[in-house]
């Protein structure tokens, strides 16, 4: 999976899944832009990726402002030029309780972080996509997409619009050579996402980030060139990989949608 002369922007790259993926696409040749709100996580994981012989840069924007994604796009096409592949990993769970009990604040936080900064980041990296006929546009979802979760409706609903979103990126933009593809990462234990009680969540310590990482990696290649409009499970593909079976009706297979 060579990603050579690709420039990534990976969203919430600075610690846990983000930084995995940020990591794997430049391991892979991708010169990467970590994008986080904490400098000291952008830092960590550029130097990460240097030391290693790859290419990285990173800035601390907030994805939900306007202003500061068109600050985004500047960067990146200052020290790297366009970008052609978009990771929008940033997000947050936001509360947990019962619809009636929610406050309006924390809902429409967890709304315009999920959902509406992953809009404005596809919203100003089509053009560039667009001029170069070419692009890999990858969104999270996650629990509660598409099976609800109780105690978790904000969370839920944003990740639903996220992938009726990216459907709809799908279809407007087959024709420039982009695709755009949502991803089921599994249930990772993260700072942000933390499996609060292991034996009756899962009976288990839950999945590696590494899942996402090479199922991302892989969707930004040429060999899934023909993959999109759907939501893959990180997990499922990382089964395919290993028996041999990655072909495109294999991974419709493996996917939610």
């Amino acid at each position: 999976m060579d990603l050579s002369n690709e420039v990534a922007i990976v969203t919430g790259g600075g610690r846990g899944i983000g930084k995995e993926i940020s990591v794997e696409l430049a391991r892979k040749g991708a010169s990467v832009v970590v994008v986080a709100r904490t400098q000291e996580e952008i830092d960590s994981v550029c130097e990460q990726i240097i030391d290693t012989g790859g290419e990285a840069s990173g800035i601390s924007i907030d994805v939900s402002l306007e202003s500061d994604v068109k600050k985004l796009i500047e960067f990146t096409e200052d020290r790297f030029g366009p970008p052609g592949i978009l990771v929008n990993n940033a997000g947050i769970r936001g509360p947990v309780g019962f619809i009636q009990n929610v406050e309006y604040k924390e809902f429409a936080d967890v709304v315009n972080i999920n959902l509406t900064g992953t809009f404005l980041c596809i919203k100003y990296v089509l053009p560039g996509m667009i001029n170069m006929k070419n692009g890999r546009i990858i969104n999270f979802s996650g629990g509660g997409a598409w099976t609800g979760i109780r105690g978790g409706g904000a969370y839920g609903a944003s990740k639903s619009g996220v992938e009726g979103l990216t459907r709809t990126v799908a279809l407007e933009t087959a024709r420039f050579g982009i695709t755009a593809n949502a991803i089921q990462p599994g249930r990772v234990d993260t700072s942000s996402f933390p499996i609060l009680d292991k034996e009756r969540d899962l009976g288990s310590q839950g999945v590696g980030a590494e899942h996402a990482a090479r199922c991302i990696a892989w969707l930004c290649t040429t060999d899934a060139i023909n993959v999109t409009g759907l939501t893959v499970n990180a997990v499922e593909w990382d089964k395919l990989v290993t028996k041999g079976e990655l072909e495109r009706d294999a991974v419709i297979k493996a996917s939610t949608s």
